[in-house]
């Protein structure tokens, strides 16, 4: 494998600072990387050698469905291609054209995503979060610019409060941040809590960064709203549980009052039905789709 995407795949794999929703982008750019620097024959060497990329980004960071979703959906897209052309040149320009849409869907998908979140947001809440996301700062920056007053809290979640504070301070938003230990005493000062995801599973629970579980069963107790805003590509099709990855948690269904997405409010129950369709690319490392 090339050593530009072998570093690719490990920058995946070590960044701690960023949200799915950029290293899922940041993935299909290490894909088309694959599909410029293949030195393949023809085109069922081209694609094994995207499949073994493929799979290498999935096993990189197993919790982020996202990833999943997008370097399947690439292979699978590419692998249909190449049942009407085999001209390896044309297939590596489809292949870059390929990722460049996805890309564009992508954040297109969580500008949706955070517009839905600000619209739940009303003048005068005061909001909690943890860990990163981007579409979660989207959503409180349009809130804000829809002329919203808003004030945010922010669990310091190894640091990624500051970050957070840092982009909504940058916004002209009011935000604290505090110490995930003392979560229970700020708690009740929310009216709602929005966090994003890294994948959410068939039976609603969600995966997110530390401590997003104990923020969950924490307005749980107190009655506050619970709330991840995401794309749906983050919606995890695969058939197993994924690896947990250290420094994230799972929530289950029952603590969430509802999942944000480009497409409205899902129910954690309602998960499983607009998850259909997206099995038909999914695969796991080693395994080949869509021949």
């Amino acid at each position: 494998m090339d050593p530009a995407i072998v570093e690719g795949i490990e920058r995946i794999r070590k960044d701690r600072a960023h949200g799915a929703a950029w290293l899922s982008q940041q993935a299909i750019g290490v894909m088309k990387l694959a599909a410029e620097k293949s030195e393949a024959e023809n085109a069922a060497q081209f694609l094994e050698e995207l499949s073994e990329v493929a799979g290498k980004l999935i096993e990189a960071r197993p919790s982020m469905s996202s990833i999943a979703n997008l370097v399947s959906r690439f292979v699978y897209d590419v692998s249909r291609k190449s049942r009407e052309e085999n001209d390896l040149e044309v297939l590596r320009s489809f292949a870059c054209f390929t990722g460049d849409e996805l890309i564009r869907d992508s954040v297109a998908a969580a500008f949706k995503a955070a517009e839905a979140g600000a619209g739940i947001i009303e003048d005068g809440d005061r909001l909690m979060t943890c860990s990163y996301s981007s579409t979660v700062c989207q959503a409180f920056r349009m809130a804000k610019n829809g002329g919203k007053e808003i004030e945010v809290i922010a669990l310091d979640s190894e640091s990624h409060g500051e970050a957070t504070a840092q982009e909504l301070r940058s916004y002209g938003i009011s935000v604290e941040v505090v110490p995930d230990d003392a979560l229970k005493e700020h708690i009740s000062r929310a009216r709602k809590v929005l966090v994003g995801a890294d994948s959410i599973l068939g039976d609603g629970s969600l995966i997110n960064g530390t401590p997003t579980y104990e923020l969950a069963a924490a307005a749980r107790r107190t009655s506050v709203p619970f709330y991840s805003v995401c794309e749906s590509v983050k919606l995890d099709a695969r058939s197993h549980r994924p690896k947990l990855e250290k420094g994230f948690d799972l929530v289950p269904p029952q603590l969430i009052a509802g999942i944000i997405t480009e497409k409205g409010i899902i129910k954690p129950d309602e998960v499983i039905d607009h998850m259909k369709g997206m099995e038909r690319y999914i695969f796991l490392p080693g395994q080949r789709k869509g021949k």
